[in-house]
């Protein structure tokens, strides 16, 4: 939308609670916390597959019944680990967006864009298991939730390029928001592939036009389409 280059950075490293029992909202929260914090680190060292919600109890030191009493599946935990993470890459993108416009030299919005997510390599995995892994799994009452959040996300970060970004207007910024998406989702695979598919583009110099570096790439197909949605004449009432 947390994990950053540093596992679970973004979270709270409360003191470990052990198997007592979380007797006030206070311990429940550092308990939820804890857990979600051993989720990071696991996704940090390994995949989707790698993370349990087994492995996560034994690595935050509560019994494996406790976890499911904060998360009913794998699938929660990653969906407020994904809020986490979006979250805070808005407030960063928001902050990064001030501090440039504040600058001699000023960077292209797009550039700044594309920096600051790509400091945040986890939320781009995340993303890519949104939509196929994460969002199929939920029940009625946590999508709505869900898109609830989304929703009120889209909004503030359309409010914070339209003050970057002259001639944006909200609705097309609304649209840049969600093109971001779909662009980090992409880009996010083109630029990590399989280890086989990278030696094969390593190798065969033919195909070394196919190795896609995130920042750049995802800065450059930015600009473009920002170029196109600016030019583009206002839909008339």
């Amino acid at each position: 939308m947390l994990l950053s280059d540093t596992p679970a950075s973004a979270l709270p490293k409360p003191a470990r609670l052990g198997r007592q029992r979380a007797r006030s909202l206070e311990d429940k929260d550092l308990r939820r916390g804890h857990l979600l914090s051993a989720a990071a680190d696991l996704f940090a060292q390994s995949d989707f597959e790698g993370v349990t919600i087994a492995k996560m109890a034994q690595r935050a030191g509560v019994a494996k019944g406790t976890a499911y009493l904060y998360f009913s599946c794998k699938e929660a935990v990653f969906l407020e680990l994904l809020q986490v993470e979006l979250d805070e890459w808005a407030s960063g993108l928001h902050g990064a967006l001030q501090v440039n416009a504040q600058g001699v030299n000023a960077e292209p919005a797009p550039a700044v864009i594309a920096r600051t997510l790509a400091h945040r390599p986890v939320l781009g995995r995340l993303l890519v298991l949104l939509h196929t892994v994460i969002e199929p799994q939920l029940d009625l009452e946590s999508a709505r939730a869900f898109k609830g959040f989304l929703h009120d996300l889209v909004e503030r970060l359309s409010a914070s390029l339209v003050d970057h970004i002259g001639g944006l207007n909200p609705a097309q910024a609304a649209v840049f928001v969600l093109q971001i998406h779909a662009l980090v989702i992409s880009v996010t695979q083109l630029a990590s592939p399989p280890p086989v598919i990278a030696q094969v583009l390593q190798e065969d110099a033919r195909l070394h036009g196919m190795v896609v570096s995130f920042e750049p790439f995802l800065a450059m197909t930015l600009s473009a389409l920002l170029r196109g949605t600016l030019a583009a004449p206002s839909p008339t009432p």
